[in-house]
This record gives structure tokens, sequence and C-alpha cells, in this order.
């Protein structure tokens, strides 16, 4: 069965670990790797599934993810990873019984495409350009309407409050039914906080509460960075979103230029927030996407020499700590092992790319398409992946040394 391709199961990502020397002597998969990269059709009713040995009895509920499954619309094809159209996997543990269902959700993007036949709003990879059936003033003036963000939440999924809500990178997130896998509600998250865009990846504290960081504009109109939260369920059942707040704000380190980011940390007493070099180019979204027909992908760009910032914030009081602000050399980070707290230190753990060059320029389809030769040394030829510990002194104005240990 091809379920599609879960967010974080490309094969570049999973080919790195593996190392130069072992990936050379990696097989041809038995399945066919290519089959997580074609367009699947939902299903009306969930599926029974067999199962090899015996589950848990004990073992009881749902197991929601998001990817890709829709890779071409009509006759025009996404060409990224992560264009493809959101599709919501569900599998229903019961019994020592296994169900499977998935459905697209029916964001903005995904109705206008579908009605269309076409590519209606730009994706991370893809740009949309005007509908070929206008005149050629209809299609002039199109390009001036400003930028349509996607609301193609193909990334998580995640509860907040009462709720489950698929998400992505951008302000949109989208309210779904986790029974029916129905997609119910589109939300700005504009409407609630000061953000142009958050993480997919949040933490969800003890209580219900629910921490995110993305970008936003601090001081003189230069680019920083909130952390936000929103609260736990409330007892008059009113919305979470309606209460939620930014805690506290981090300084970039380019004005105009914000870091990408995907994750960030947060412990017990801290928030670790990891400034990569992998910038977005704010200026030329603004002012080129438009115009040229420019995507996500064109807008980053990588500074070798900025290196990579840690940025360090207490919770209780919310502060951000200027004296632990760490510079090291540069490094893609997209995803945090684990954040925690031991002996007085931060420890944090990461899976980190050697050098800056952006990962996300090795997946697009066409690479992952490729013929399984070129697959391997495609990805021997991508930034290496590599495991590391960066211990801190958590205490506020100590000045301890910040260290580093690759563990793989």
């Amino acid at each position: 069965m091809n379920c599609g391709a879960y967010h974080g199961t490309s094969l570049m990502v999973k080919f790195g670990y593996y190392g130069r020397e072992v990936l050379e002597n990696v097989e041809h998969p038995a399945a066919g790797y290519r089959k997580i990269f074609e367009t699947v059709e939902e299903l009306n009713e969930p599926l029974p599934t067999e199962v090899t040995g015996v589950l848990p009895s004990w073992l009881s509920g749902s197991l929601l993810r998001m990817g890709p499954g829709l890779f071409e619309v009509g006759a025009e094809p996404f060409h990224h990873l992560f264009d493809g159209q959101a599709l919501i996997h569900k599998f229903d543990l019961r019994s020592g019984h296994v169900t499977y269902h998935r459905r697209f959700i029916r964001s903005d993007t995904y109705v206008r495409a579908m009605t269309e036949k076409r590519v209606v709003i730009t994706e991370f990879g893809t740009a949309a350009y005007p509908d070929p059936c206008k005149n050629i003033f209809s299609r002039f003036f199109t390009y001036f309407q400003g930028i349509e963000v996607t609301d193609n939440c193909l990334v998580n999924i995640y509860p907040i409050g009462e709720d489950f809500y698929a998400v992505t990178e951008t302000n949109f997130i989208t309210k779904v039914d986790p029974d029916s896998l129905e997609t119910l509600k589109k939300v700005d998250l504009c409407d609630y906080l000061s953000v142009n865009g958050v993480t997919a990846h949040p933490h969800t504290d003890a209580d219900g509460s629910v921490y995110n960081i993305g970008n936003c504009f601090g001081k003189n109109m230069s680019l920083a960075y909130n952390i936000v939260k929103i609260p736990p369920p409330q007892k008059d059942g009113s919305d979470p979103l309606k209460r939620s707040e930014v805690v506290v704000q981090l300084p970039s380190s380019e004005r105009f230029k914000p870091s990408y980011v995907h994750s960030f940390g947060m412990t017990e007493n801290h928030f670790v927030f990891v400034e990569q070099p992998v910038k977005i180019n704010l200026l030329k979204f603004l002012s080129s996407w438009s115009l040229r027909g420019t995507n996500y992908m064109d807008c980053f760009e990588s500074n070798e020499y900025i290196g990579t910032w840690f940025h360090l914030v207490t919770r209780e009081p919310a502060a951000y700590l200027d004296s632990h602000k760490f510079r090291t050399s540069g490094f893609n980070v997209f995803h945090h092992i684990n954040a925690y707290e031991d002996q007085g230190f931060v420890v944090v753990d990461l899976c980190t790319w050697k050098g800056c060059d952006f990962v996300y320029n090795y997946l697009y389809l066409a690479n992952m398409r490729a013929e399984w030769e070129q697959v391997k040394e495609s990805a021997m030829t991508a930034p290496q992946p590599e495991v590391r510990r960066y211990r801190r002194d958590g205490l506020a104005g100590a000045r301890g040394p910040l260290l580093w240990t690759p563990t793989g």
C-alpha cells in the first residue's frame, strides 16, 4: 500500500545517517523508493490491515500523521518534496487490530487547485502563475495583487486545547476532526499573535500550554523572534487561541534576514533558540515574489560568515539572557532531539548538518525520483548529518563556557 510520503521520511534524510562509506553499499529498496513520491487517492472509509505478531492488549488509540499526497494538479507538477498537498493519515488501534484511513486537507490551496486544475498558490519550491485563460491585462495586474501565503498544512498535527490542528510553517493552521479526518476551519494566527509564521514543531507543557516561536517585526522595523504561548484548555470552554500571548522577544542577528526556524528547545526553566546561517531574504521576498514568480526556496540564502548563534531565555520570569548569547561555526539545524537541565547546565541535543549549504536544496522531487545510483550519489554530496550535544551554564549572569561534543 502506498501511503504517500510522511513529513521527515525523505530518502535524503534517512540516507544521510548512514554516512558516506555505508551509503555506497545501500541496495535498492525492494518495495521501490519512488512510490512514496507518487500521488495517492484518499479513502472513502478506513481499511483493515494485516498485523504481523501480536499487539499488546493495552495498546489502544489513534496515530495521526501528516505528509504530502498530491504531487501534481492537472498537467502542472509540484517540484519540491514539501509542495505536495496535505494528506492526513490515521492508524486506529483497537483490540489487537489496526485500520488505516487517509483524507486530503481541504485547504484553500487544495480546493482552488482542484477547481482550476492548476497550481494556484505558490508553494515551497513551486511558483504559481496567473491563469493562462485570462487576457494579458488581467494576468499583468494579477502579479501586483500581493503575496498569497499557502495554507497547505502538510508538516505536522497537534492539539490546541481540545481541538486538533494540521500545521505548516506559515501563519495558517487548519482545524480537523480527528475521528472523521474532516477539515473544519482555517485559522490565521496573525489574528491572535504578532508573528509572520511559526514552526510546525511546538512544545506542549504538562498543563497543556503550547509554546512556539516565529519571526516578527521588532523595534525600528527590524526583524526579531517571538516566543508565544497558547494556554491550556479553558474551564469555560472558550477557545484558547483567543488568550494567546507573546512570552518574550529575541533579537535577530541580521535586521532584514531572519533565520529559517524549524524547531527550538524547551527545558523546565529555559527556552533555547538556535539561530542558523540559513536566512530568509525578506527584501527579496517582498519585492520580487509577485513580479517574477519567485517561490519560497528562491528567498533562502546561506551566510557562511555569520556562524550559528545560540540564544537562552528564562521561562519564569520570561527574560532574554543576552550575556549567554554564543556564536559557533555555521551549520544547518532543523530538529532538536532533546533539551533538558542537568546539574545547573542546559543540555541541548541537535541533529545538525555540516556546513551552510541548505539541505532542502537536495529535496527537489527530480532528485528524489532519479535512478538509484544517482540518488545515492546526490545523498553523498549533500551536507552530512551529525548529532551534537551542547551544554551551557543556565544560571543567569554566569559566563561559563559553552561546549559541544559530536556524538555521531
